[in-house]
């Protein structure tokens, strides 16, 4: 497995619930919104558990990025699955936050880790995400 095509999986899962969620009215969005407030409580959580842990053999430190998880489960949190401003300020924080991950962070892991980290770290993510869901 490997540890960032999972991460992506989530990034892109939680932009195409999101794009769902603008487009839903009335119950359906209501579960969009339950469920996107979950996918990104468990991805966080996820992150933190695994790619975060040892973020410092990448030559990256992981403290800004933790801080932007706790920000986001701030606003998750505060989130009503029935309050649309709330739900949108948290995803759009949760996308702007993994566009920079995948852009500015990803090139240094990718040159640093090894097919066999890669995959510790992909069950890590995974395992860890069962966890919190």
């Amino acid at each position: 497995m490997d540890v960032l095509a999972q991460i992506k999986a989530d990034h892109d899962n939680v932009k195409s619930l999101f794009a769902k969620y603008k487009a839903a009215s009335g119950s359906e969005k209501t579960s969009l919104a339950q469920t996107l407030i979950s996918e990104i409580k468990a991805h966080s959580a996820a992150e933190d558990a695994s790619i975060y842990a040892d973020y410092s053999k990448f030559g990256l430190n992981a403290a800004s990025n933790k801080q932007e998880h706790a920000e986001i489960n701030k606003l998750v949190a505060g989130a009503s699955a029935s309050d649309d401003a709330a739900v949108t300020k948290a995803v759009t924080t949760f996308i702007s936050h993994s566009d920079e991950e995948e852009t500015e962070q990803w090139p240094a892991i990718k040159a640093k880790l090894s097919a066999g980290e890669s995959d510790a770290l992909a069950k890590q993510f995974v395992n860890a995400k069962k966890s919190v869901a």
